[in-house]
């Protein structure tokens, strides 16, 4: 694994009984990049970010962060330095939000020396600070992926996996999202972001690589990416990859 690595994976295998999810994965992601994973519903990226954040086991292969191989004995050193926001999110629905945000913190042993006015800062910010004292489970789909986030953000991860981030989120939170990528990408930590809004993709990402079939049929760094777009689009490329047909004729009907 090299120096300028954040996260190495190699031959990785996930299954679930005789479904084949993750196919001898092979990807690696540079330190402090923004790196967009995108695919066809099904491809397997939920499952590669349920794996690299341990809430999934693996059949074979290894996954490196930082150098270190992800195994039994150092996943919680290494979970530490990694934050995440799933699809959906996980949440302890009985909790307050500030609750909810005071626990996580805890547990990654955050320094609580203003914490909370950074917690209630951020959550003014995605317009959820009037829920800080509101049960979880009263929450929309909404606000309770901005807590999310929150939540990831003030953890002060190395990583941060964001699996569908911008889904169910209304158009200017998501632009407040990508303002606190950019300036946690300016920090130096390595974000993974999937996500179905390609435009979103194209202009928040560095690298992105193509999963489908539990595979990365293609993978366009940064430079690769300049030439492309001078021709294609990231819709066009997407859809050239993994072959799209198109199907129009279906609904000549209306």
């Amino acid at each position: 694994m090299s120096e300028q690595e954040a996260i190495s994976i190699k031959g990785l295998i996930k299954s679930y009984d005789d479904n084949i999810v993750l196919k001898e994965l092979d990807l690696s992601i540079p330190k402090g990049s923004v790196f967009g994973l995108i695919g066809p519903n099904g491809a397997g990226k939920s499952t590669l970010i349920g794996v690299l954040t341990g809430l999934l086991s693996f059949d074979e292969g290894y996954i490196y962060f930082n150098n270190k191989q992800f195994t039994d004995e150092n996943e919680a050193e290494i979970k530490n330095n990694i934050a995440s926001v799933l699809q959906p999110p996980l949440l302890f629905e009985q909790f307050t939000s500030i609750e909810f945000i005071e626990y996580v913190c805890d547990i990654y042993e955050v320094d609580k020396e203003g914490l909370i006015e950074k917690a209630y800062s951020l959550m003014d910010f995605f317009e959820i600070k009037d829920y800080a004292k509101i049960k979880i489970h009263k929450l929309s789909s909404g606000s309770r992926k901005k807590l999310a986030f929150v939540t990831a953000v003030l953890t002060q991860p190395e990583v941060l996996m964001l699996d569908e981030p911008f889904e169910a989120v209304d158009v200017i939170s998501i632009d407040r999202m990508k303002t606190i990528i950019r300036k946690l990408k300016a920090k130096g930590v390595t974000m993974i972001i999937t996500s179905h809004i390609l435009e979103v993709v194209e202009n928040l990402c560095d690298d992105i690589a193509i999963l489908h079939h539990g595979r990365i049929i293609a993978y366009l760094d940064a430079v690769s990416r300049k030439s492309l777009k001078e021709n294609s689009t990231l819709h066009e490329i997407f859809n050239e990859y993994v072959k799209v047909e198109g199907k129009d004729d279906i609904v000549d009907w209306l």
